[in-house]
């Protein structure tokens, strides 16, 4: 037991070691890690060590990671670019697979571990794609809405697979019966995770929800009786985990349960990726390198055009669909998970897992860098692309805009925006000298139904701004309270000798002070506001406290009226 944990305390040493050269050089640190296997593997650093432990941790990772993406599933991420994102996602999908399919099995392959390849082929990684999305602070602009949006409808396909996958004996294809009992099962466990879910898990969380650690024991006690439940009849434990979170996603104790899962998450998966990282090494010497840098090549170059060629007929600006196409220029953990999955059910060899581990870490390193400097990268390009792919005429933006002066521009439109948008449409008359930037279709919509000029898009995209005539207005308020977009417009505003002042918003006030100091005439922090609101309530009911209660149902009336949409 004693040289078991030196050993395992030896893997985690190297595994931070290699995660902070991989921060420092801005890569995922899912590259470290499998890394990190590869140099145990090579080097023989554990040449009497028993993986039978650290198989059981890596399968404990699986199932956590699939328990947290059950219950972090947002299905509203869908609702404002609901179309973009399934045409989008099951057209990569179907595309990727088709051609992917074909590229590998003119290299040799056989049709079964062809499917499986092409098909690991087509997941992108919706945590490392977030993760650096949020490093840039895109994840709410318009691309980075159609990429969360496309990445959740391939962790459905992802699981589904794998779900189908579970069914299977090893080794064996079920004939027709044996594919319609797989469905069958799959769809009892699917009601009874729904039944529980409307039943069952809300008593239980109620109970426990005064307690955070009672909360999570009983959120994990969940996971593992549904994991165990699955792989009783017949699925693997991980498809039970998803379930488990599934049935959590629409709790209102989500948060807390997530936030006390992921640290678990994160520490078992890296054993995953380690062991990964370990079995491809074993197999890389019956790898052939030039069938890495083939379908390295086609991920990189091919899943983007593919995208490009769903998006741009969809009626979405070259710019837009760009940036999303190049979110998928990766594969994804769903992918090595299939890959492991079908070598455990004997379908697939040690150097075909390895194969796509390779192409893993080189899509992986590669992608993450063109994300990172996609702008860059665009400009860079942007002449070519646009011969390559000419811009169709979109209508514009901003109606009359050669008409706009002396106008508002009002950067978000909902909850503070409505307030601040009830307040302006008193004041100027012609609504079209209102120009409101928004994401959600519902709200634009509204607006412009109302007479507003109201404008579906984000300001991170040059276009946008372009249209938006701010060197002749007279004011422009943000009440998106990104740091990075607000430092975005306020510089291309003075560039375009703006002299209006500047309201913008900020959630933390050391971003409030960068905002004074990068021109902002006057920022609103809600939670300084707030605190003083709450003081002013308290000192008008301190003698007769109950008036707070009586207050509730006009205030609730008043949040209601607040809706736009």
């Amino acid at each position: 037991m004693e040289n078991l944990f030196f050993q395992l305390a030896t893997v985690l040493v190297l595994a931070s070691v290699f995660g902070i050269i991989a921060r420092l050089l801005k890569q995922p640190l899912i590259v470290a890690y499998i890394f990190t296997g590869i140099v145990i593997s090579i080097f023989a650093v554990f040449k009497s060590f028993d993986k039978t432990f650290l198989d059981v941790l890596a399968n404990f990772g699986i199932a956590f990671l699939l328990f947290l993406v059950g219950v972090e599933l947002k299905i509203e991420d869908l609702k404002y670019v609901g179309k973009a994102a399934i045409l989008t996602g099951l057209g990569q999908i179907f595309f990727t697979a088709f051609v992917g399919f074909v590229i590998i099995s003119a290299l040799g392959f056989a049709p079964v571990p062809a499917i499986y390849i092409a098909t690991a082929l087509t997941f992108s990684s919706t945590v490392i794609i977030v993760k650096l999305l949020s490093e840039k602070h895109d994840l709410q602009s318009l691309y980075g809405k159609i990429a969360v949006g496309f990445l959740l409808v391939q962790d459905f396909v992802a699981i589904l697979a794998l779900m189908f996958l579970s069914g299977f004996a090893l080794g064996k294809v079920p004939d027709i019966s044996g594919i319609i009992l797989i469905f069958i099962k799959g769809a009892i466990l699917f009601g009874a995770t729904y039944i529980a879910s409307k039943t069952l898990l809300k008593y239980l969380f109620r109970l426990t929800s005064a307690s955070v650690e009672l909360l999570f024991v009983s959120a994990i006690a969940w996971a593992f009786l549904m994991s165990a439940l699955a792989q009783r009849i017949g699925f693997s434990i991980a498809i039970g985990a998803f379930l488990a979170g599934l049935s959590i996603a629409t709790s209102p104790y989500r948060i807390q349960i997530s936030a006390r899962v992921k640290p678990l998450r994160d520490f078992f998966i890296v054993i995953f990726f380690i062991l990964l990282g370990a079995s491809m090494s074993v197999g890389a010497s019956g790898v052939n390198v030039v069938h890495i840098i083939i379908l390295s090549a086609f991920i990189l170059i091919g899943n983007p055009l593919i995208v490009l060629a769903i998006m741009l007929p969809l009626g979405y600006r070259n710019r837009t669909a760009f940036f999303a196409s190049v979110t998928v220029a990766q594969i994804s953990e769903f992918s090595l998970i299939l890959m492991a999955v079908g070598q455990g059910l004997g379908h697939l060899t040690t150097e075909m897992v390895s194969l796509v581990a390779g192409v893993g870490i080189v899509t992986i390193t590669l992608s993450s860098y063109l994300i990172l400097y996609g702008d860059k990268v665009y400009r860079f390009i942007e002449h070519p692309f646009s011969k390559l792919f000419p811009e169709k005429a979109h209508d514009p933006y901003v109606i009359h805009k050669d008409l706009l002066k002396d106008h508002v521009v009002l950067i978000g439109a909902e909850q503070m925006g409505s307030d601040i948008l009830n307040f302006l449409k008193g004041k100027i008359k012609d609504k079209e000298q209102i120009v409101v930037v928004d994401f959600n279709p519902e709200i634009i919509n509204s607006l412009r139904a109302a007479g507003f000029n109201a404008v579906f898009g984000d300001i991170s995209d040059p276009e946008v701004l372009e249209e938006l005539e701010v060197g002749r207005a007279k004011l422009i308020i943000i009440t998106d309270p990104d740091i990075a977009d607000s430092a975005l417009l306020i510089k291309f505003a003075k560039e375009k000798n703006y002299r209006g002042p500047f309201v913008v918003t900020s959630y933390w006030l050391h971003d409030a002070i960068k905002l004074y100091e990068m021109g902002a005439d006057y920022v609103v922090v809600p939670e300084t506001i707030g605190g003083r609101h709450v003081s002013r309530v308290l000192a008008e009911n301190w003698e007769d406290l109950g008036k707070i209660k009586k207050a509730k149902s006009k205030h609730f009336e008043e949040l209601l009226q607040h809706k736009i949409f």
